[in-house]
């Protein structure tokens, strides 16, 4: 009897042992604030040097998800992308979001909210596409085109299956090169995600250059990118999931995406749920990002 009142006088003196300790939705609804981990990376999110205000796909979408219920203050804080899920799981962030991509690896570690932005392949040619490349059918039909890709990514492994030569390849290791390389005449055609293209012409570097459109993809190779939470957490996650599943429903989800630049390439089929993309029933090719 002792020994049982002495371990539940410990479980009540433990500040997160206690079953009674404020859960994290319960601490941002009261506090009106939540903290997010981004890469700094456009369109998905970044900082304004001048201003300091994060804009981008994702800041702007969960500040629309989270404004109504009163959590107005949304604290982004910049990592390198491969600190985001580390730096969820110590505790620095409530939730990250940064075109992370749902695979089954990743949901072993968090929990994946509604996918909010398909991830296809994308190209970007020379002004007036002079190869006339609108697919992987396209370069795997012209022996003369070249294909520019990043090194160790989903759009080589998509090309690869699709049928492109490894010879008729060649590899990056940074997207910086790989359109120099376009802009040389090295490469005909850089493929790259969608959002990174997107980003990418967005700049006053862009000039010469535009997006294949179309580039025909199918759904088993797109990525699908989604905020990501503690596994602990699941009911901000289900709260999160409810505004997402209103802001589609209201247009608003479909006015970011426009914003950004994003249009149907990027919209998600309603067949598409994080537990399929988890379970590996719904087709991926891995992680873009």
């Amino acid at each position: 009897m002792i020994g049982l009142l002495a371990l539940v006088a410990m479980l009540v003196s433990l500040p997160h042992g206690s079953a009674l300790a404020e859960t994290t939705k319960e601490r941002v609804l009261r506090e009106g604030k939540i903290v997010i981990g981004i890469h700094n990376r456009a369109p998905w999110g970044s900082r304004d040097e001048a201003t300091g205000q994060a804009t981008g796909w994702h800041p702007d979408l969960l500040r629309a998800a989270f404004a109504e219920l009163g959590v107005k203050d949304l604290d982004i804080r910049v990592t390198e992308f491969g600190a985001l899920i580390p730096g969820l799981l110590a505790g620095r962030f409530d939730a990250v979001a940064s075109g992370l991509a749902i695979t089954p690896e990743r949901c072993l570690q968090v929990a994946f909210g509604a996918p909010d932005l398909k991830v296809p392949d994308a190209a970007i040619v020379l002004a007036g596409n002079p190869k006339q490349v609108h697919g992987f059918a396209d370069i795997v039909g012209n022996s003369e085109i070249v294909m520019g890709a990043g090194r160790g990514s989903v759009s080589v492994k998509n090309a690869t299956a699709a049928g492109v030569p490894e010879d008729r390849m060649l590899l990056f290791p940074d997207i910086e090169s790989n359109v120099s390389a376009l802009r040389a005449g090295r490469v005909d055609v850089a493929v790259l995600s969608s959002p990174t293209v997107i980003g990418l012409l967005s700049g006053e570097k862009a000039k010469g250059l535009e997006r294949a459109t179309p580039f025909v993809t199918t759904d088993e190779q797109a990525n699908y990118a989604a905020v990501a939470f503690r596994t602990g957490d699941e009911d901000l996650r289900a709260l999160y999931d409810e505004r997402l599943a209103a802001l589609k429903t209201d247009g608003t989800v479909a006015a970011i995406m426009a914003r950004y630049g994003f249009g149907t390439p990027e919209a998600v089929p309603d067949s598409v749920t994080a537990q399929k993309l988890c379970d590996g029933s719904a087709a991926t090719s891995g992680a873009g990002k």
